[in-house]
Protein backbone atom coordinates (compact mmCIF):
# COMPACT_ATOMS: atom_id res chain seq x y z
CA UNK A 1 0.00 0.00 0.00
CA UNK A 2 0.90 4.03 -0.58
CA UNK A 3 2.39 5.34 2.86
CA UNK A 4 -0.55 8.03 2.46
CA UNK A 5 -3.00 5.04 3.13
CA UNK A 6 -0.93 3.35 5.52
CA UNK A 7 -1.74 6.04 8.24
CA UNK A 8 -5.48 5.52 7.55
CA UNK A 9 -5.27 1.84 7.52
CA UNK A 10 -6.94 -0.56 10.17
CA UNK A 11 -4.33 -3.02 11.55
CA UNK A 12 -5.17 -6.67 11.81
CA UNK A 13 -5.44 -7.75 15.13
CA UNK A 14 -2.30 -8.77 16.76
CA UNK A 15 0.60 -7.60 19.18
CA UNK A 16 3.50 -8.61 16.81
CA UNK A 17 4.02 -7.00 13.37
CA UNK A 18 6.21 -6.69 9.94
CA UNK A 19 6.75 -3.66 8.42
CA UNK A 20 7.81 -3.78 4.91
CA UNK A 21 9.89 0.13 3.82
CA UNK A 22 12.76 0.73 2.08
CA UNK A 23 12.54 4.40 2.61
CA UNK A 24 14.62 4.86 6.36
CA UNK A 25 12.40 8.71 6.06
CA UNK A 26 8.74 6.83 5.97
CA UNK A 27 9.99 4.15 8.46
CA UNK A 28 10.51 7.40 11.05
CA UNK A 29 7.59 9.59 9.74
CA UNK A 30 5.36 5.94 10.80
CA UNK A 31 5.88 6.08 14.48
CA UNK A 32 2.79 8.37 15.04
CA UNK A 33 0.90 6.16 13.38
CA UNK A 34 2.15 3.58 14.77
CA UNK A 35 1.90 4.85 18.16
CA UNK A 36 -2.21 6.14 17.28
CA UNK A 37 -3.28 2.04 15.74
CA UNK A 38 -3.44 0.71 19.89
CA UNK A 39 -5.93 2.34 22.40
CA UNK A 40 -4.13 4.01 24.99
CA UNK A 41 -1.11 5.53 25.28
CA UNK A 42 1.97 4.42 23.76
CA UNK A 43 5.71 5.39 23.59
CA UNK A 44 7.54 3.74 20.44
CA UNK A 45 11.71 2.81 21.24
CA UNK A 46 13.45 2.25 17.95
CA UNK A 47 15.83 -0.73 18.16
CA UNK A 48 18.41 -2.89 16.11
CA UNK A 49 17.96 -6.31 15.75
CA UNK A 50 21.06 -6.93 17.75
CA UNK A 51 19.68 -4.79 20.32
CA UNK A 52 16.74 -6.67 20.62
CA UNK A 53 18.07 -9.94 20.77
CA UNK A 54 19.72 -9.26 23.93
CA UNK A 55 16.60 -8.67 25.61
CA UNK A 56 15.35 -12.13 27.29
CA UNK A 57 12.36 -13.50 26.05
CA UNK A 58 11.63 -14.02 29.48
CA UNK A 59 12.05 -9.81 30.30
CA UNK A 60 9.70 -9.38 26.80
CA UNK A 61 6.74 -11.50 28.56
CA UNK A 62 6.88 -9.67 31.63
CA UNK A 63 6.59 -6.88 29.91
CA UNK A 64 3.86 -7.78 27.76
CA UNK A 65 1.73 -9.10 30.75
CA UNK A 66 2.24 -6.25 33.22
CA UNK A 67 0.99 -3.00 32.06
CA UNK A 68 3.35 -0.08 33.25
CA UNK A 69 2.36 1.98 36.14
CA UNK A 70 3.46 5.22 35.35
CA UNK A 71 4.09 5.93 31.49
CA UNK A 72 2.71 4.40 28.36
CA UNK A 73 2.77 0.83 27.01
CA UNK A 74 5.58 0.15 24.31
CA UNK A 75 5.86 -0.18 21.11
CA UNK A 76 9.38 -1.67 19.75
CA UNK A 77 10.31 -0.80 16.22
CA UNK A 78 13.46 -3.27 16.05
CA UNK A 79 15.42 -2.50 12.48
CA UNK A 80 17.14 -4.39 10.73
CA UNK A 81 14.53 -7.46 10.92
CA UNK A 82 15.45 -8.73 7.31
CA UNK A 83 17.53 -11.45 10.31
CA UNK A 84 15.27 -12.64 12.49
CA UNK A 85 16.21 -16.36 13.46
CA UNK A 86 13.84 -18.85 13.17
CA UNK A 87 14.66 -19.55 17.62
CA UNK A 88 13.52 -15.57 17.82
CA UNK A 89 10.97 -15.95 15.61
CA UNK A 90 9.06 -19.27 17.99
CA UNK A 91 10.24 -16.97 20.94
CA UNK A 92 7.97 -14.22 19.75
CA UNK A 93 5.14 -15.96 18.68
CA UNK A 94 4.36 -16.62 22.20
CA UNK A 95 3.92 -12.95 22.69
CA UNK A 96 1.51 -12.54 19.80
CA UNK A 97 -0.64 -15.63 20.59
CA UNK A 98 -1.52 -13.76 23.88
CA UNK A 99 -4.94 -12.70 24.32
CA UNK A 100 -4.04 -8.94 25.74
CA UNK A 101 -0.64 -7.62 25.13
CA UNK A 102 0.87 -4.09 26.90
CA UNK A 103 3.79 -4.82 24.69
CA UNK A 104 3.97 -4.49 20.56
CA UNK A 105 6.49 -4.99 18.60
CA UNK A 106 7.15 -4.10 14.65
CA UNK A 107 9.96 -5.97 12.60
CA UNK A 108 11.07 -3.57 10.43
CA UNK A 109 12.86 -4.65 7.10
CA UNK A 110 13.90 -2.95 3.99
CA UNK A 111 12.18 -6.01 2.03
CA UNK A 112 11.10 -9.15 2.40
CA UNK A 113 13.22 -11.97 0.93
CA UNK A 114 11.66 -15.66 0.18
CA UNK A 115 7.93 -16.67 -0.70
CA UNK A 116 6.91 -18.51 2.33
CA UNK A 117 3.94 -17.19 4.59
CA UNK A 118 5.26 -14.51 7.00
CA UNK A 119 5.06 -15.60 10.87
CA UNK A 120 3.36 -12.18 11.87
CA UNK A 121 0.91 -9.53 10.34
CA UNK A 122 2.88 -8.20 7.45
CA UNK A 123 2.28 -4.52 6.37
CA UNK A 124 4.07 -3.61 3.02
CA UNK A 125 4.84 -0.22 1.95
CA UNK A 126 5.23 0.25 -1.89
CA UNK A 127 8.57 1.65 -3.33
CA UNK A 128 8.28 5.64 -4.27
CA UNK A 129 7.99 5.86 -7.73
CA UNK A 130 9.56 9.64 -8.79
CA UNK A 131 5.86 10.41 -9.10
CA UNK A 132 5.33 9.89 -5.35
CA UNK A 133 8.44 11.73 -4.60
CA UNK A 134 7.39 14.82 -6.66
CA UNK A 135 3.75 14.90 -4.92
CA UNK A 136 5.50 14.75 -1.32
CA UNK A 137 7.67 18.19 -2.62
CA UNK A 138 4.52 19.66 -3.83
CA UNK A 139 2.65 18.65 -0.76
CA UNK A 140 5.54 19.20 2.35
CA UNK A 141 7.30 22.23 0.80
CA UNK A 142 5.65 23.50 -2.01
CA UNK A 143 8.08 23.14 -4.59
CA UNK A 144 6.98 23.35 -8.50
CA UNK A 145 6.57 20.08 -10.55
CA UNK A 146 9.66 21.59 -12.72
CA UNK A 147 12.02 21.74 -8.85
CA UNK A 148 11.31 18.48 -7.80
CA UNK A 149 11.72 16.65 -10.41
CA UNK A 150 14.78 18.80 -11.08
CA UNK A 151 16.32 17.57 -7.33
CA UNK A 152 15.09 13.96 -8.06
CA UNK A 153 16.55 13.71 -10.97
CA UNK A 154 19.86 14.81 -9.87
CA UNK A 155 19.67 13.94 -5.67
CA UNK A 156 18.15 10.42 -6.13
CA UNK A 157 14.58 9.80 -4.67
CA UNK A 158 15.19 9.11 -1.19
CA UNK A 159 13.21 11.42 1.26
CA UNK A 160 16.06 12.21 3.99
CA UNK A 161 18.25 13.81 1.50
CA UNK A 162 15.42 15.34 -0.09
CA UNK A 163 14.13 17.07 3.09
CA UNK A 164 17.14 17.93 4.41
CA UNK A 165 18.22 19.98 1.19
CA UNK A 166 14.86 21.47 0.37
CA UNK A 167 14.96 22.98 4.15
CA UNK A 168 18.52 24.89 3.13
CA UNK A 169 17.04 25.80 -0.23
CA UNK A 170 14.05 27.65 1.94
CA UNK A 171 16.34 29.23 4.54
CA UNK A 172 18.49 30.13 1.58
CA UNK A 173 15.91 31.64 -0.32
CA UNK A 174 13.39 33.36 2.21
CA UNK A 175 9.37 33.69 2.24
CA UNK A 176 9.80 36.28 -0.63
CA UNK A 177 9.81 33.75 -3.56
CA UNK A 178 9.59 30.85 -4.49
CA UNK A 179 12.50 28.55 -5.02
CA UNK A 180 13.76 27.87 -8.49
CA UNK A 181 15.94 25.70 -10.26
CA UNK A 182 18.90 28.25 -10.25
CA UNK A 183 18.44 28.07 -6.63
CA UNK A 184 19.24 24.83 -6.53
CA UNK A 185 22.19 25.42 -9.13
CA UNK A 186 23.53 27.88 -6.43
CA UNK A 187 23.35 26.74 -3.09
CA UNK A 188 23.46 22.38 -4.16
CA UNK A 189 25.46 22.44 -6.84
CA UNK A 190 28.08 24.89 -6.16
CA UNK A 191 31.15 22.90 -6.90
CA UNK A 192 32.58 24.84 -9.58
CA UNK A 193 34.18 24.10 -11.84
CA UNK A 194 31.71 21.12 -11.93
CA UNK A 195 28.34 21.35 -13.18
CA UNK A 196 25.34 19.34 -11.28
CA UNK A 197 26.13 16.22 -13.59
CA UNK A 198 29.57 15.94 -13.43
CA UNK A 199 30.05 13.39 -11.13
CA UNK A 200 27.10 11.09 -13.00
CA UNK A 201 28.96 11.62 -16.10
CA UNK A 202 32.53 10.87 -14.79
CA UNK A 203 30.62 7.53 -13.10
CA UNK A 204 29.04 6.92 -16.02
CA UNK A 205 32.10 7.20 -18.13
CA UNK A 206 34.35 4.70 -15.58
CA UNK A 207 36.63 7.79 -15.42
CA UNK A 208 38.14 7.36 -12.08
CA UNK A 209 40.36 10.28 -11.97
CA UNK A 210 38.13 13.08 -13.04
CA UNK A 211 35.40 11.04 -10.45
CA UNK A 212 37.94 11.51 -7.63
CA UNK A 213 38.10 14.97 -8.27
CA UNK A 214 34.40 16.03 -8.35
CA UNK A 215 34.05 14.38 -5.12
CA UNK A 216 36.94 15.77 -3.43
CA UNK A 217 35.15 19.12 -4.49
CA UNK A 218 32.02 18.22 -3.33
CA UNK A 219 33.49 17.17 0.33
CA UNK A 220 35.78 20.59 0.27
CA UNK A 221 32.13 22.39 -0.52
CA UNK A 222 30.48 20.85 2.20
CA UNK A 223 28.39 18.05 0.30
CA UNK A 224 27.37 15.92 3.30
CA UNK A 225 28.98 11.76 2.54
CA UNK A 226 25.70 10.22 2.72
CA UNK A 227 23.94 12.79 -0.10
CA UNK A 228 27.36 11.86 -2.16
CA UNK A 229 26.39 8.03 -1.98
CA UNK A 230 22.79 8.70 -2.58
CA UNK A 231 23.82 10.29 -5.88
CA UNK A 232 26.40 7.23 -6.29
CA UNK A 233 23.12 4.73 -5.62
CA UNK A 234 21.14 6.90 -7.83
CA UNK A 235 23.56 6.29 -10.82
CA UNK A 236 23.76 2.70 -9.93
CA UNK A 237 20.38 1.80 -10.09
CA UNK A 238 20.07 3.99 -12.92
CA UNK A 239 22.93 1.22 -14.66
CA UNK A 240 20.88 -2.09 -13.27
CA UNK A 241 18.05 -1.18 -14.87
CA UNK A 242 19.81 -0.33 -18.42
CA UNK A 243 22.03 -3.60 -17.93
CA UNK A 244 18.09 -5.53 -17.48
CA UNK A 245 16.95 -3.44 -20.80
CA UNK A 246 19.85 -3.65 -22.57
CA UNK A 247 19.00 -4.77 -26.20
CA UNK A 248 15.16 -4.86 -25.34
CA UNK A 249 14.06 -1.15 -26.37
CA UNK A 250 15.66 2.35 -27.88
CA UNK A 251 17.77 4.15 -25.57
CA UNK A 252 14.98 6.56 -25.36
CA UNK A 253 12.98 3.48 -23.86
CA UNK A 254 15.99 2.50 -21.32
CA UNK A 255 16.45 6.54 -20.23
CA UNK A 256 12.68 6.39 -19.70
CA UNK A 257 12.78 3.40 -17.29
CA UNK A 258 15.93 4.64 -15.21
CA UNK A 259 14.71 8.26 -14.88
CA UNK A 260 17.28 9.57 -17.23
CA UNK A 261 16.50 12.92 -18.68
CA UNK A 262 15.43 12.59 -22.21
CA UNK A 263 18.15 14.78 -23.65
CA UNK A 264 20.88 12.73 -22.18
CA UNK A 265 19.20 8.93 -23.41
CA UNK A 266 21.86 8.29 -26.45
CA UNK A 267 25.51 9.10 -23.60
CA UNK A 268 23.54 6.96 -20.92
CA UNK A 269 23.06 3.94 -23.44
CA UNK A 270 26.43 4.01 -24.67
CA UNK A 271 27.47 4.57 -21.01
CA UNK A 272 26.35 1.41 -19.45
CA UNK A 273 27.83 -0.91 -21.85
CA UNK A 274 30.82 0.26 -20.38
CA UNK A 275 29.69 -2.26 -17.66
CA UNK A 276 29.45 -5.86 -17.42
CA UNK A 277 25.69 -7.08 -15.39
CA UNK A 278 28.02 -9.18 -12.98
CA UNK A 279 30.14 -5.88 -11.73
CA UNK A 280 26.86 -3.97 -11.45
CA UNK A 281 25.10 -6.41 -9.56
CA UNK A 282 28.43 -7.23 -7.11
CA UNK A 283 28.17 -3.00 -6.67
CA UNK A 284 25.29 -3.14 -4.79
CA UNK A 285 27.28 -4.80 -1.83
CA UNK A 286 29.93 -2.14 -1.74
CA UNK A 287 27.36 1.02 -1.42
CA UNK A 288 25.54 -1.04 1.17
CA UNK A 289 28.85 -1.41 2.90
CA UNK A 290 29.60 2.05 2.54
CA UNK A 291 26.41 3.28 4.16
CA UNK A 292 26.50 0.67 7.27
CA UNK A 293 29.99 2.73 7.27
CA UNK A 294 28.93 6.14 6.72
CA UNK A 295 26.00 5.90 9.02
CA UNK A 296 27.53 3.39 12.40
CA UNK A 297 31.35 4.57 11.91
CA UNK A 298 33.61 7.42 11.20
CA UNK A 299 36.07 6.55 8.18
CA UNK A 300 37.79 9.43 6.56
CA UNK A 301 34.99 9.91 4.21
CA UNK A 302 37.43 11.04 1.15
CA UNK A 303 39.86 8.07 1.30
CA UNK A 304 36.81 5.41 1.73
CA UNK A 305 35.02 6.90 -1.46
CA UNK A 306 38.50 6.72 -3.26
CA UNK A 307 38.92 2.95 -2.40
CA UNK A 308 35.08 2.46 -3.42
CA UNK A 309 34.95 4.05 -6.44
CA UNK A 310 38.42 1.81 -7.67
CA UNK A 311 36.22 -0.72 -7.18
CA UNK A 312 32.77 0.10 -8.53
CA UNK A 313 34.96 1.75 -11.83
CA UNK A 314 38.09 1.19 -11.98
CA UNK A 315 39.36 0.08 -15.34
CA UNK A 316 39.22 -3.62 -16.02
CA UNK A 317 42.92 -5.42 -16.41
CA UNK A 318 43.11 -5.88 -20.41
CA UNK A 319 43.91 -9.57 -19.78
CA UNK A 320 40.49 -10.06 -18.40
Amino acid sequence: MKFSAFRGHALPPGHVYMFVCEDAFLVDESRAAWAGFFEGEWGIERLSLKEFDTIGISDLMESALTPPLFGPSRILMVSGSGKLNKKRTAEIETIAALEHSSLKIVFVMSGRTGKSKPPFPLIQIDPLRDGDTVRWLLDRFGLSSEVSRYLIDNLGPELLPLKQEVEKLQTYVGDDRPVEIRDVDQLIFRSEPYGPFELDDAFLARNYPKSVRVLGAMMEEGVEPLLILSKLVRVWRQLFIAKILEGRGSPADMARAAGVPHWKAGAFSTAARRFDKARVVAGFQELVRADQALKTSSPNPEYYFDVMMWKLIGKVPRSS
